[in-house]
C-alpha cells in the first residue's frame, strides 16, 4: 500500500514514534523525489540564537530568533524556512507557500533589516534514502504502521509558524485527523 506524500507536506510523528530523536515532531517535508527526500522539523526550538552563531562571522542582527533543530543530518549547516517572495543566493523554491535558503548570502541580507514574512531557522535537517520515506508510511521494517508517520497534506503557511511550538504536534495530529475523515466523507 502506497502513501501519497508531496513536497509542503508535514510529516508528524506518531505517539509511538520508535525514533526517540523524533518523538512529538512536526516536520515540513522539503523534497520529496525518487532518489531522496529532506524535510526540516519545525518544533524542536534550541537554545542557541541566531546571533550566537554569527558572531563569528562579526555580523550583529536587529533580531535575536531562536533556533531550531532541524534534524540529525549535518548539524553545523544553517536552513532558513522561508516565505517564497524572499529571495537570495542559493534560495530553492518548496511549493507556492515555502522556500528554503542555506546560503552565506542570507545573512548579509537580514543583517541589512530584511527579513521575510514567515520564517523559521533551523540547524540540521532530516533526509531519507530512495524509498526509504515511503518504507516507513507503508509500516516497513522498524516503523509498524502504527508507529509510522502521520502526514498532514498541504497546511496553511501561517498556521504553521504562527502556532505555538508548544502545540504545534498536537494540533497537526487533530488536523492529520480531520483530513483523514474529510477524505472518507467526499
Amino acid at each position: 500500500m502506497a502513501c501519497l506524500i508531496s513536497t509542503g507536506d508535514i510529516l508528524v510523528s506518531p505517539p509511538t514514534m520508535p525514533d526517540p530523536r523524533f518523538t512529538n515532531t512536526v516536520l515540513l517535508v522539503t523534497h520529496h523525489g525518487a532518489r531522496a527526500s529532506q524535510a526540516l522539523c519545525l518544533n524542536k526550538p534550541s537554545e542557541y540564537t541566531l546571533n550566537e552563531i554569527i558572531k563569528p562571522l562579526n555580523l550583529r542582527l536587529d533580531r535575536d530568533p531562536r533556533l531550531y533543530w532541524g534534524g540529525p543530518i549535518s548539524p553545523n549547516t544553517v536552513w532558513m524556512l522561508h516565505d517564497p517572495n524572499w529571495l537570495t543566493e542559493g534560495t530553492v523554491m518548496i511549493n507556492d507557500e515555502w522556500a528554503m535558503t542555506s546560503h552565506m548570502q542570507m545573512f548579509n541580507k537580514i543583517v541589512n533589516h530584511s527579513w521575510p514574512t514567515r520564517y523559521r531557522i533551523m540547524f540540521g535537517h532530516s533526509t531519507w534514502g530512495p524509498g526509504q520515506l515511503e518504507s516507513e508510511l507503508d509500516g516497513a521494517d522498524a516503523f509498524p504502521l502504527e508507529g509510522s508517520w502521520l502526514v498532514v497534506h498541504k497546511p496553511n503557511p501561517d498556521w504553521l509558524v504562527n502556532s505555538s511550538v508548544d502545540h504545534l504536534w498536537s494540533s497537526s495530529c487533530g488536523l492529520c485527523g480531520q483530513q483523514a475523515v474529510d477524505s472518507w466523507m467526499s
